[in-house]
């Protein structure tokens, strides 16, 4: 009974025995990850102060010998150092990997000669851009609007969501799909459609892990309120110069009745035409504005009123400071 129990004894000391051996160094962080270009820093700590010399390796190639006795060998890699952690006495050293490629992905490994060896992984991913489509937008109350957005040059293929007023929208509401492109590199698009509810700022945003912030980009999107009466907005669009147009002379008595009528301020086909036919109506509106403009002087066959212009006119060469204008409906 007592030889039984003596052997389950040995059995756990000998366990013990080989992961204190097998605890020689610590290698952190077990996984990175960096955006291209940016540093990649791995630290490895020797708890076995005998060991003498210290070899980083790259995807199995040796990048950078330390020796811990002369520090830093010379290393044909130029992109590679090493630095020695403070107030370690010389057994804990940080890997530096300078302007990370993607070929650079894979695994860091330090390894103490005749005593340990540990790996990490390192991942580089590349940042794109992300781009909504076309300029801000205009709809009437009540109508659909679509919204696309085109994130390229990515690696790997990010994560994508958009935001109505700075609120999350829900993923079923909008696709996604995604295509690999050149250099291993990856395009993804998405389609929004909204509700012309109220005048909205429209974001889409685009990230991958390595991200501390989602690249976005986004639009504007101003709603009429006023569905039903769709040259309202076209007078508000427009401004002033369609107001006497609007107003039939109440605010110019210059008004020329030759302009469009009631109906040609109209929206033909009301509050569900396309948003195109509305640009069209709004620059055609305006063109109206552009010739339909009151002149200063009438001339009438009346003689004592073209007399009087004469007189006029004579005056305002003597004196141009002193002149007298009349318009005449």
């Amino acid at each position: 009974m007592r030889g039984m129990m003596v052997l389950p004894l040995w059995v756990l000391l000998l366990s013990c025995g080989i992961q204190a051996a097998g605890a020689q160094m610590k290698l952190y962080p077990d996984t990175l990850t960096v955006l291209r270009g940016e540093e990649a820093r791995f630290t490895c700590s020797a708890s076995n102060t005998k060991w003498t010399v210290m070899v980083w390796l790259l995807n199995g190639t040796s990048a950078v010998t330390i020796s811990k006795l002369y520090g830093i060998l010379p290393s044909p890699i130029t992109n590679v150092t090493a630095e020695k952690v403070p107030g370690s006495q010389g057994d804990s050293w940080v890997f530096v990997l300078n302007s990370t490629e993607r070929y650079n992905q894979g695994q860091v490994t330090c390894d103490l000669q005749g005593i340990d060896r540990k790996s990490a992984n390192l991942f580089v991913q590349e940042k794109g851009i992300v781009q909504v489509s076309g300029d801000d937008k205009l709809a009437f109350k009540g109508k659909s609007v679509i919204f696309e957005c085109r994130a390229a040059g990515w690696y790997p293929v990010p994560s994508l969501y958009w935001l109505v007023n700075d609120k999350k929208v829900s993923q079923g509401e909008y696709n996604i799909s995604s295509e690999e492109s050149g250099k291993g590199l990856f395009t993804v698009s998405s389609n929004l459609s909204v509700m012309a509810a109220k005048s909205s700022v429209v974001d889409c945003l685009v990230f991958v892990s390595a991200l501390t912030t989602p690249l976005k980009s986004g639009v504007r999107l101003t709603v009429d309120p006023s569905a039903k009466d769709p040259a309202w907005f076209i007078q508000s669009v427009v401004g002033r110069e369609l107001v006497a147009e609007a107003t039939k002379g109440k605010d110019n008595l210059g008004y020329s009745n030759e302009g469009p009528t009631d109906h040609e301020l109209r929206q033909p086909s009301g509050p569900d035409a396309d948003y195109n036919e509305l640009i069209m109506e709004i620059r055609r509106k305006m063109d109206f504005a552009s010739f339909h403009k009151v002149p200063d002087v009438v001339h009438s066959s009346n003689p004592s009123l073209h007399s009087e212009n004469q007189g006029q006119a004579s005056t305002s060469e003597e004196n141009p400071v002193n002149v007298r204008r009349i318009t005449t409906v």
